[in-house]
């Protein structure tokens, strides 16, 4: 799978190093804020006692910038987003291809968090296209790539000119190890006029099945916040 990632990166013709210099087309700075919880269980592990379990949380709140190097031909952007945690949540600066379906693909040589994914998917310069709507104000992505499977529905729930409230539904799946599941709800603020979203808030459950001896579930609470934008008039 990191083979395959790798290859669509280099494809969209993502060249960090020959940017590195150059000042990006625009600079955005959200504020987040990170809650998961987890309880997971082994049923019947080999060589062990007995059945398992287990509990975690993980909380955090910090910033993320997102750096937008340039703009492809098919309106896909080059990116670059570093993460900036209170605690545990910090990543590196780290160059993605961003698409208006939301499709993200960041360089799989370095670590990426999954709720840097959940900001990046809405960052694609054509992320909401007035052209894909249906009478209902609403509009689906589906992608099926190898053992994976994404379906996602889109809702227009308001419009004051141009600024929107947008509900998500999304669910995944991924079988390339096991079993895992992803299930979203998602709230977007969106200005249209901006193309991009001035607040997100996500809860999404995860559950991972390993063969027949153990099963995890994960919950996920994820809000950003645009504190600012280089572009803000």
């Amino acid at each position: 799978m990191r083979v395959a990632v790798r290859v669509a990166f280099i494809a969209f013709g993502v060249c960090a190093t020959a940017r590195a210099d150059a000042p990006p087309l625009r600079h955005l700075v959200y504020s987040f804020t990170y809650d998961s919880s987890q309880h997971g269980s082994v049923t019947s592990e080999p060589g062990s006692s007995g059945n398992r379990s287990y509990n975690g949380s993980l909380n955090d709140k910090g910033t993320m910038t997102v750096d937008v190097l340039r703009e492809a031909s098919d309106r896909g952007l080059v990116v670059v987003i570093t993460e900036q945690g209170e605690n545990t949540r910090r990543a590196a600066a780290v160059t993605c291809a961003v698409y208006g379906n939301t499709t993200v693909l960041c360089d799989p040589t370095k670590p990426t968090n999954p709720e840097e994914y959940t900001l990046l998917r809405f960052l694609g310069a054509n992320f909401f296209d007035p052209n894909l709507l249906d009478p209902k104000q609403h509009w689906a992505v589906s992608q099926h790539k190898g053992s994976s499977l994404m379906n996602a529905d889109y809702t227009v729930a308001s419009d004051s000119g141009g600024v929107m409230k947008i509900a998500e539904t999304r669910h995944v799946e991924d079988t390339s190890q096991g079993s895992i599941t992803v299930d979203t709800q998602t709230k977007i603020d969106y200005d249209y006029s901006r193309l991009l979203p001035t607040a997100i808030d996500e809860y999404a459950i995860e559950e991972q099945h390993s063969g027949v001896i153990g099963i995890s579930k994960t919950t996920y609470q994820t809000t950003f916040a645009l504190v600012s934008d280089s572009m803000a008039k």
